[in-house]
């Protein structure tokens, strides 16, 4: 679960983004830019990203941001800003700002992005479980869910959605899944991938989600995260 510190003076119009985010699985803690000015003001004590919107923004850009990279644990958090067409050309990286999002965004929007951030800066942890664009995998309780709803899935689909999905963007042989899930002592043929890969497909690709990859002349990969 991470853990969002959400700056807004506009937050009558942007609570949709935080019931997107809580949907999401984080946590989100919002203030006021004036907030990290007080002199009692005290930071979430843990933080994975900060999200700074500087719509309708009381206080100067520049610096909100350079108070944002103060302190720990601020400073050490990638920051995001929600800019409007009129900041842009004006904005300065040496802010310490890790991306940016347009406005107008959608809820949805923000939260891949920010899902995105976390896979990019390896604070997704692959221990337990997995999660990208909707697809979340719990390594522990054997479980898979699409969009929040949970998907039915056998034993050996799990295994095999489990290891391609901790090797995203890599491409692997029918022989060599066959080898990493079934084990070297399985006597079934390449056939065998192939039918789990479809039933897999049929059960997560949901509307026009996509996870895996057919690579010609090869066998399968799991797609990495559009940054887009």
């Amino acid at each position: 679960m991470h853990r969002v510190l959400f700056v807004t003076d506009d937050w009558a119009n942007k609570k949709a983004l935080k019931s997107e985010l809580l949907g999401g699985g984080f946590t989100v803690t919002a203030i006021g830019s004036a907030e990290i000015f007080r002199e009692d003001f005290v930071a979430p004590a843990r933080l994975d990203v900060v999200v700074a919107d500087l719509e309708r923004c009381a206080t100067e850009a520049a610096k909100l941001c350079h108070a944002l990279k103060r302190e720990r644990p601020m400073k050490e958090a990638p920051l995001v800003l929600l800019v409007t067409e009129a900041h842009l050309g004006r904005l300065d990286f040496g802010w310490g700002v890790e991306d940016y999002l347009t406005l107008p965004v959608s809820a949805k929007r923000l939260a891949e992005r920010l899902n995105f951030l976390m896979w990019k800066l390896h604070k997704v942890e692959t221990k337990n479980g997995f999660s990208q664009n909707g697809l979340v995998i719990d390594f522990e309780r054997y479980e898979v869910h699409v969009k929040g709803e949970p998907v039915d899935v056998t034993y050996k689909e799990f295994e095999l959605l489990k290891f391609l999905a901790t090797h995203p963007g890599k491409a692997f042989t029918r022989e060599a899944l066959l080898d990493k899930v079934w084990g070297y002592d399985y006597y079934g043929g390449t056939r065998t991938v192939d039918v789990h890969i479809r039933r897999l497909r049929s059960k997560i690709e949901v509307g026009s989600a996509a996870y895996i990859e057919t690579v010609r002349n090869v066998g399968y990969k799991f797609l990495e995260p559009s940054g887009d």
